[in-house]
Order: C-alpha cells, then structure tokens, then sequence
C-alpha cells in the first residue's frame, strides 16, 4: 500500500510506483536538458484554454438586451432644441469650447451592429456619455462629447453637469 490508495496484486507498473519519483543531480543529463519548471510559473499549465477565440464574446453579444428606439414628442423635440440651442451659445467655435469646458452627461439610442442578431438595424441600446462639449454641428445635426460624435436624432436628454 502506497499513500492512501492500495496497489492491486496484479498491478503492472508496481515496481516503478514503489521507487517514486525520480530525483536528478544538478549536473545530471536529463535535468540539464530538461530543468524543473520554477513554482512560480506553474500556474499558468492549469489556467482555462480558449480553444474557440471570440466565441465567449459573441456569445456575451448574443445575450445584449436590445430594446426599440423611443419616438419622441413634439414637446420633448422642443426642450432637446432648447438645451442645444443653449449649449450652442457656450460652444459656438473651438475657442470658446476649450474656454468654457461644458460637460455634458448625453443619453442616446446605439443602433445595434451586430449583422447577427435578429436586432441588427430594428432594434438598439440606450448610453449614457459623459464628457466634455467640444462641438455643435448644426448642419450635420450632430454635437461632440467625451470624444464621441451624437446625432440629434438619437439623443433622448441631455443634462449639463
């Protein structure tokens, strides 16, 4: 008997279970060619294998809850107006963008872009970006916020902080 478990009568490889593990001389040839892995990198032998790259993250896409874009009134288009017409007057060229420094916390529609999904091109998310106003385009219908470039018509509300 071996440790905890009991080695059958007719077990095949008892005599090599019964010398145990086999130690090597430092100048030893076989631990020259092939050395002990240090305790501190045997971890990584025992870390998950990602066989299917990308699969988790299209998976984790496939769970997204979409939801449909929100038609607003005329009441609600009015105020959106207003406050852009207000933060226009603050951000109306770069210089006075830098000057001011308006933040602005923007909730907005994000189609979905997933040509997978049965809500590609129906069916988004509503965000929350936060950042600094950087630019109004009126013609293009779009403002500039933390980076990020917002069309007026995904915009649900806006608050400035």
């Amino acid at each position: 008997m071996l440790g905890y478990m009991a080695v059958p009568d007719n077990f095949r490889y008892a005599d090599v279970l019964q010398h145990g593990r086999p130690i090597h001389a430092i100048n030893d040839s076989f631990a020259i060619k092939h050395p002990a892995m240090p305790l501190g990198k045997r971890a990584k032998i025992f870390s998950p294998f990602d066989a299917l790259k990308g699969f988790s993250e299209a998976v984790e896409a496939k769970d997204k809850l979409y939801c449909e874009r929100i038609e607003l009134s005329e009441d609600e288009c009015a105020g959106l107006d207003s406050k852009i017409a207000g933060l226009l007057e603050l951000v109306h060229d770069g210089s006075s963008a830098r000057e001011n420094n308006v933040v602005i916390r923007v909730t907005h529609f994000v189609p979905c872009t997933d040509k997978d999904n049965n809500a590609f091109g129906r069916r988004g998310q509503y965000v929350e970006t936060k950042g600094v106003l950087t630019c109004i385009d009126t013609v293009k219908r779009t403002l500039t916020a933390g980076g990020e470039k917002i069309l007026f018509g995904d915009i649900l509300n806006i608050v400035k902080e």
